[in-house]
């Protein structure tokens, strides 16, 4: 059996709410490797050795790498988390909201158990 339309206009309502977590988790994530940068540049000021110094540089290149990848997830959420967003966007999620409320009443009666009731005596 296809998917119900309750179903699509459901995914989609998730994707949204999904992708605003992801967009909001992936700025935090970039929040948290920008606030080591100063660590790491006073890291390498007081090294006592190259090898400290190599040191220091491996963890901040793993650093670089990990926001990047977080960088690069908050991109691909970012027009999808505005769009959710935006004060003008809302009615429209309210809508597709009463619709799939109304859209899961129409199938559980198209669906479920229908009976005749004989009206004519």
């Amino acid at each position: 059996m296809e998917r119900k339309p309750s179903e699509i206009i459901t995914e989609f309502l998730n994707f949204l709410e999904t992708a605003k977590c992801e967009y909001e988790t992936a700025i935090a994530d970039v929040r948290a490797e920008d606030s080591k940068e100063q660590t790491f540049l006073h890291d390498i000021e007081f090294a006592q050795s190259e090898d400290e110094l190599l040191e220091i540089a491996v963890r901040c290149q793993q650093s670089r790498q990990v926001r990047r990848k977080a960088k690069d997830r908050a991109l691909l959420y970012e027009n999808v988390h505005k769009f959710y967003m935006e004060k003008k966007e809302q009615s429209m999620l309210k809508a597709l909201r009463h619709l799939q409320n109304e859209q899961i009443k129409e199938e559980k009666y198209l669906y479920g158990k229908r009976e005749f009731k004989n009206r004519v005596d």
